[in-house]
């Protein structure tokens, strides 16, 4: 496998922007005042779920070294990485400084341009090699659907912010239908094509996140309830696998 200098000034872009967007959150999530702790909603996860970061990034910078030995990354994502990396970072930004509105612009964009490379993946670039599963769909299935939590949780800044007496009765309701609408988004990554069990597993990490902030007793137990029915349903894919039977929940679950 020799380096492919085919397509390089997207190569090289694509690190450069990598590099802003990793520097970036690596001081919201470590410098101080975190920028992930401000403007919380109701459904707010703890601190600590904003480390599936740490993982995105890794597998992420995986990728941009993967790309110069194949042009499998190029193909699929094109100059949509690029597009996502930057709108991200604005988002970031916007949202650091209390622009929480604006903020949900340059996010809508960053999602629109993750989801463009997840589909294309799972509609025209399925997984040949192992390298392949780890350095492209698995970086880009946890990125699309860490990416569409923060919008929600965006949205619900915005809507829905945390009051010092509490939430209201309005406010508990549609904290657990936004629970409920993340968790049911579950299905589309189990169900569509060949079983995403990555991405769901993020949307379960961040339910779990959910529980252990969230002191409202609805908002607390809610989450945990839908966390773990979401946790088990990833396990279809594989019950089908042992069962042996012959779906499209049984091919690779990344690819």
């Amino acid at each position: 496998m020799g380096i492919e200098f085919e397509h390089w000034p997207s190569k090289v872009i694509n690190i450069i922007v990598y590099v802003t967007l990793l520097s970036g959150n690596l001081y919201s999530s470590f410098g101080g005042d975190s920028a992930y702790s401000k403007h919380k909603s109701y459904i707010s996860p703890a601190h600590f779920t904003f480390l599936i970061w740490t993982l995105i990034h890794v597998l992420l910078g995986g990728m941009v070294v993967f790309q110069w030995f194949t042009d499998k990354v190029h193909q699929a994502a094109g100059w949509h990485f690029v597009t996502a990396a930057i709108f991200n970072a604005i988002w970031l930004a916007l949202w650091s400084e209390g622009h929480t509105i604006l903020a949900l612009f340059p996010l809508f964009l960053a999602t629109g341009a993750v989801s463009f490379i997840y589909y294309r993946l799972k509609e025209q670039h399925s997984a040949e090699t192992l390298l392949d599963v780890i350095f492209l769909h698995l970086p880009f299935s946890l990125y699309h659907a860490w990416i569409f939590v923060l919008l929600i949780v965006n949205v619900f800044a915005v809507l829905s912010p945390v009051h010092d007496d509490g939430p209201s009765t309005f406010q508990i309701v549609i904290s657990i239908a936004g629970l409920a609408f993340v968790a049911s988004t579950v299905i589309g990554y189990i169900e569509y094509k060949q079983g995403d069990v990555a991405g769901a597993l993020v949307l379960a990490w961040y339910l779990f996140g959910v529980f252990a902030q969230q002191d409202n007793p609805a908002i607390h137990w809610t989450s945990l309830g839908l966390g773990i029915a979401v946790a088990t349903y990833t396990m279809k894919p594989f019950v089908f696998r042992l069962a042996g039977r012959h779906t499209g929940e049984t091919a690779p679950l990344l690819g």
